[in-house]
């Protein structure tokens, strides 16, 4: 059984997905974009009762005799922690493959975690709505890292498309658009590409939630911005006027600088300040900051001159298309 799901870039929002910070906030949104390609899960049943575990892209394989020994503190501790979830009386060999950068920002894990448990799930015949299954691979991440965990990037997985995702004190409720609806291809205005620094958007996240917490420097106030941004970035895709989608993402930006150290460095503002003399609109860093991958809003006619700079600055681009779908069986 193949089983891929995308991964997302966030347009606004990020950070406040993250119980209880919205609901702090008294409620909050999230915007982002699923987009392919993302991660892929291969699972097979087996004969016996062992289990062969293994990442194609890092390079690591793992071997257990049966369920119960599997180590979740392992290097591939979220497909074991996933497979203990359930528990299995009989042996499987699972692979996982992902097509970002490692610290990427884009939601890897959290992606292939959706696939791998959506096809763990089918293979136990279980049938589950939504929110349950996405709080499920949240709380299986946040047990293995050991920090607070958002939701967005689960949402982004398992829907595809555009996704409004609104965090109330009555349950999380996300607006799902077809992309296909829009009458302007996203690939067409925003550039994808990768800084070359890893990041890890727990450390990232949990600092910004203790600034809060502490009201550190004003933190409470630059967090409510970045709810305001995702307010109105909704409204601004959904007019499909990029000049506006890039004016509020400039925004999200500078307010999601002042929410803790580490958030951008020199050579991050190095390439944004390449980008825009190029003609660029606007650059964010996707996911908490602090390094992984950067998207870049153009026009059509800027595209080459911007991808130039972003070259010449050390940046990788990457190439991606909208996911008009997300987590599916390949049959």
């Amino acid at each position: 059984m193949k089983i891929t799901a995308p991964v997302r870039i966030d347009l606004a929002g990020g950070t406040l997905d993250i119980h209880p910070l919205y609901i702090f906030e008294d409620g909050s949104s999230v915007v982002n974009i699923a987009i392919d390609p993302g991660t892929e899960v291969n699972i097979e049943k087996r004969d016996d009762s062992a289990f062969f575990l293994r990442s194609e892209d890092l390079d690591i394989e793992e071997k257990y005799a049966n369920c119960p020994e599997i180590d979740i503190d392992s290097k591939l501790g979220l497909i074991g922690s996933a497979v203990k979830f359930f528990g299995f009386d009989y042996g499987l060999n699972i692979s996982t493959l992902s097509h970002v950068p490692k610290g990427s920002g884009l939601a890897a894990s959290s992606s292939m975690l959706i696939a791998l448990m959506y096809g763990l799930t089918k293979l136990k015949g279980i049938e589950v709505d939504s929110n349950t299954f996405i709080d499920w691979c949240a709380n299986i991440e946040a047990r293995l890292l050991g920090i607070p965990t958002g939701k967005q990037d689960y949402y982004a997985a398992y829907f595809g498309g555009l996704n409004n995702i609104n965090f109330t004190s009555r349950g999380i409720v996300n607006e799902n658009y077809k992309l296909s609806d829009f009458d302007f291809n996203i690939e067409d205005f925003i550039i994808l590409s990768f800084t070359g620094i890893s990041h890890f958007s727990g450390t990232n996240n949990w600092a910004m939630m203790k600034r809060y917490i502490d009201d550190s420097e004003n933190s409470r106030k630059s967090m409510h911005k970045i709810k305001e941004t995702a307010l109105k970035m909704n409204k601004a895709v959904l007019s499909k006027n990029i000049d506006e989608i890039a004016s509020v993402l400039n925004e999200e930006w500078e307010n999601r600088k002042k929410l803790a150290e580490g958030v951008s460095n020199e050579k991050i503002d190095r390439i944004v300040a390449n980008a825009q003399k190029a003609g660029a609109l606007a650059s964010k860093i996707c996911g908490a900051g602090g390094g992984g991958c950067l998207i870049t809003i153009c026009k059509p006619q800027n595209r080459e001159k911007v991808e130039i700079a972003l070259k010449e600055s050390g940046a990788e681009i990457l190439n991606f298309k909208p996911a008009f779908s997300g987590v599916k069986i390949c049959k």
